[in-house]
């Protein structure tokens, strides 16, 4: 959590790590698939009605590479193999082919795909800002992957009105004393298109540090908490954060 004196409190590695490398978890699981497919042994019939269980490895010139279970390799012509069977040739692709479709996967449409909806970063002071609505007014939020909690400035949250339960605990920064915090519970928020309902915020006076030290103006904190609710995953290079409804 931030503190008053603009520094942030370190997150737990394991959950730090769930958030911020699903992408990473992602793409392996689709090499991985690949890979499966690509070793699977299946029958191959040829015209005289003869079987081997084997592997397609390759195919170049009109010939098919099939490796067997004992890791002897056959070249079959092609047009020797049964009607399925060439079909299945035709249609297959080498590893190196299917790792350049991988990399040329885009990150957009994966995760569109998958019920992901992009929401813009806005990238200032070395800080990661984004919008959201709270009681249909727009903030803006500091990204920080290293709160436990979220966390809404007090004086936000009495324009807005929100019914604030004082004393609800403690939080500081890594110097300074715990000072007391508030809570409150909201029915939703809108992140870009993905609305989250039910989210607890801390209440807390940020204003000592949001603008102060080098640090951009914002109305809150958004944490891990509630990026681990929405099933955040950052892409930084692009300045994205691509987020998961209920």
């Amino acid at each position: 959590m931030l503190g008053s004196d603009g520094r942030i409190t370190p997150n737990l590695p394991m959950n730090r790590s769930r958030t911020l490398l699903m992408l990473a978890t992602t793409l392996v699981a689709l090499s991985t698939v690949a890979t499966a497919k690509e070793n699977a042994y299946r029958t191959f019939t040829n015209t005289e009605g003869k079987e081997i269980r084997a592997t397609l490895v390759d195919k170049k010139g009109g010939v098919a590479h099939l490796r067997m279970t004992d890791g002897i390799t056959y070249r079959v012509p092609i047009k020797k193999l049964s009607q399925p069977d060439r079909e299945y040739v035709d249609s297959w692709d080498p590893q190196e082919t299917k790792e350049e479709k991988l990399r040329a996967v885009d990150l957009g449409e994966l995760f569109s795909a998958r019920g992901f909806k992009a929401v813009p970063l806005v990238l200032k002071n070395s800080q990661s800002l984004l919008e959201i609505s709270i009681a249909g007014k727009k903030l803006t939020l500091l990204l920080d992957t290293g709160a436990q909690g979220s966390v809404l400035d007090r004086s936000k949250a009495k324009a807005l009105k929100l019914k604030v339960r004082e004393n609800a605990g403690f939080a500081a920064g890594i110097e300074g004393r715990p000072k007391a915090i508030g809570m409150t519970r909201l029915e939703s928020v809108r992140v870009g298109e993905v609305t989250k309902k039910g989210v607890t915020f801390a209440v807390m006076d940020l204003q000592r540090v949001a603008g102060n030290h080098g640090s951009s103006k914002f109305d809150g904190i958004i944490g891990l908490d509630l990026l681990e609710d929405l099933e955040a995953v950052i892409d930084y290079k692009s300045s994205v954060l691509y987020l998961r409804e209920d």
